[in-house]
């Protein structure tokens, strides 16, 4: 594995993007595995915004030398046009019948899961990456980075997933996103509402019958308890509701925000701000957008947690879209994200 991964060299599990890393340090770690991925192995992605040429040829050179490649997209994400070039290249080539566009009429939601597994060696990178930058594409059409933001230069992360059972989870996971089934009718499968544990982390599949999972561990919370959290889309609901009622009984709570109204509403801020909460918006939403997704708990008499993914936490995301949340205890992984909510909140604006 190289050294600029996770879990390589004493590094934690987790690997940032945004300042003060080089741009585009998540997109060269995943074409890194898939240039290093031997004949033998197979590679389970799904993915949202996907417009990385370079990236997708790196995929084709992998299934061409034998390598079981199985690529699940959305069909139609928010800004439809956006992946148009690398569907034609992988639509022209088909990874051996492993490239498939998840279309709407499967399923009212997104696929929004943001998954990238190899078998070997056993790893999985999971989190809130698109691999949504391409330096051509974006001169032709500005307008899409002025709306999906630099992903390769904004704040993201992957999470280094490699317990061999739980990365065979999440490739089991990615093909029933490319076997056609419904997105509402995975939701009443054993498999999708299984939580998936494993000895740090916990996988919990979305669409699923009770997605309030995050807003049931924040019920408890209250005087003693420390919570952290990035998040890049929020608006008023069961998360919002749940932290604003946390810091009423007393608990420690901040929030790093995305820039632009259109995902975290100025009411929004407002309201947490009523509750006793601080928030405090990232980047310029547009060239450096802030993307983390984590949700950093400190209970004072039970064990501390972080829960990482895909998911918005607004009602589409709750209950449509095709998700992955992550929980996590690995100690070294909530050191990194106290180190990364402190090292960001400097550098933004209340």
């Amino acid at each position: 594995m190289s050294t600029s991964l996770p879990h390589a060299a004493g590094h934690g599990p987790i690997l940032f993007g945004g300042p003060p890393a080089p741009r585009g340090v998540l997109r060269d770690a995943l074409f890194d595995l898939v240039e290093a991925a031997p004949p033998s192995a197979r590679i389970d992605w799904a993915t949202y915004y996907f417009r990385d040429t370079a990236l997708a040829a790196a995929l084709i050179r992998a299934a061409d030398r034998g390598v079981a490649v199985r690529l699940v997209m959305d069909a139609a994400p928010r800004r439809a046009e956006a992946n148009a070039q690398v569907v034609a290249m992988l639509s022209a080539h088909g990874l051996r019948g492993g490239f498939v566009l998840r279309r709407r009429a499967l399923s009212p939601g997104h696929l929004h899961s943001k998954i990238y597994a190899f078998s070997d060696p056993a790893l999985a990178l999971v989190g809130s990456f698109n691999p949504s930058g391409d330096a051509a594409a974006d001169a032709a059409d500005p307008a899409v980075v002025q709306e999906i933001g630099d992903q390769d230069a904004g704040y993201n992360l992957l999470y280094a997933i490699i317990q061999p059972s739980l990365v065979a989870a999440l490739g089991r996971y990615v093909g029933r996103i490319a076997g056609g089934t419904a997105g509402l009718g995975r939701r009443l499968s054993p498999a999708q509402n299984r939580i998936v544990q494993g000895t740090d982390e916990a996988l919990y599949f979305y669409p699923r019958l009770s997605p309030g999972v995050v807003e049931r561990d924040l019920a408890e919370a209250g005087r003693g308890w420390r919570i952290r959290a990035a998040i890049s889309h929020l608006k008023r609901g069961g998360l919002l509701d749940g932290m604003m009622a946390a810091s009423r009984r007393g608990a420690d709570v901040a929030l790093l925000a995305h820039a632009t109204e259109r995902r975290v509403p100025e009411r929004a801020v407002r309201a947490l701000a009523e509750a006793g909460i601080a928030t405090h918006r990232v980047g310029d939403g547009h060239v450096l957008p802030m993307h983390d997704k984590y949700i950093l708990v400190e209970p004072p008499a039970a064990m501390p947690h972080a829960w990482i993914g895909s998911l918005n936490y607004n009602p589409k995301s709750r209950w449509l879209n095709d998700e992955l949340l992550v929980r996590t205890t690995h100690p070294r992984a909530l050191a990194q994200l106290h180190e990364r909510f402190d090292a960001v909140r400097a550098t933004a604006r209340a």
